[in-house]
């Protein structure tokens, strides 16, 4: 009588070993499948992540974007005419920007250029049908402001046109030197005030100009990419921009 109820305690023990075997193998399992989506996501591309929220209404339609590729520009895209629109302000040669430093403008034309504000780049790189114009801050806005200039609606009337009659999208970057803002400035820091020139740009486009949101992405990022040498009057007044970089939608 005692074996039998050794042996049927033993029973019992065996069974309750095998459902916390089996608890353990669904708990494994569901952890598995937890890593699995983390790295799937942690995976995704930006491209990816731009279709995923692509109409997402989040900011009126704008989304943030960091990190994007370099844009270029074909021989036989059809917005020469925004070039030859842009002439009365487009001062530098087509080609590349690195190809253009400030010595290749004499400092008296150079001052000039940036005092008028009439000073505009153009950017080729590297994506296939696209494009970008860098704008001297003093073409958009009044100095240490956000304000768009009055002067320069039209010029982004022919733009806002071009994206609402195209398959384009644009990545508004603002871009400052490395002076922080005075003490009396609206804006705390070099990136508040980039982003608030472009978000400027970018409410232009969607409130006066038609543009729909989901063709429009904003971007601030301060004194962190410097196009020139911040140690000079010249180089700094490269550096305060804000760039249009145009890009097809993929379909």
């Amino acid at each position: 009588m005692a074996r039998k109820k050794k042996k049927q305690q033993s029973n019992n023990q065996g069974g309750g070993e095998s459902s916390w075997m089996m608890t353990f193998s669904d708990l494994s399992t569901l952890l598995l499948t937890f890593f699995v989506l983390l790295i799937s996501m942690s995976s995704l591309n930006e491209q990816a992540l731009r279709t995923a929220f692509h109409n997402f209404d989040r900011m009126s339609g704008i989304l943030f974007f960091r990190n994007r590729e370099a844009v270029t520009l074909p021989e036989n895209v059809a917005f020469k005419d925004i070039i030859k629109s842009l002439e009365s302000v487009y001062v530098i040669d087509v080609r590349d920007i690195d190809e253009q430093t400030p010595e290749m403008i004499s400092d008296r034309e150079f001052n000039l250029l940036v005092s008028t504000g009439n000073l505009v780049w153009y950017k080729k790189q590297e994506i296939y049908r696209s494009f970008s114009f860098i704008f001297n801050d003093e073409l958009l806005f009044e100095s240490g402001s956000a304000s768009l200039n009055p002067k320069v609606f039209p010029l982004l009337n022919k733009l806002a046109a071009f994206l609402k009659e195209s398959r384009y999208m644009v990545f508004i970057d603002g871009h400052t030197d490395n002076i922080p803002p005075s003490p009396t400035s609206a804006y705390r820091s070099n990136e508040e005030l980039s982003i608030a020139r472009a978000m400027a740009v970018a409410a232009y486009f969607i409130e006066q100009a038609g543009v729909p949101p989901s063709k429009i992405a904003v971007t601030g990022y301060g004194d962190l990419l410097p196009i020139a040498d911040n140690s000079t009057p010249k180089g700094r007044a490269l550096n305060r921009r804000v760039e249009l970089i145009f890009r097809p939608v993929e379909e």
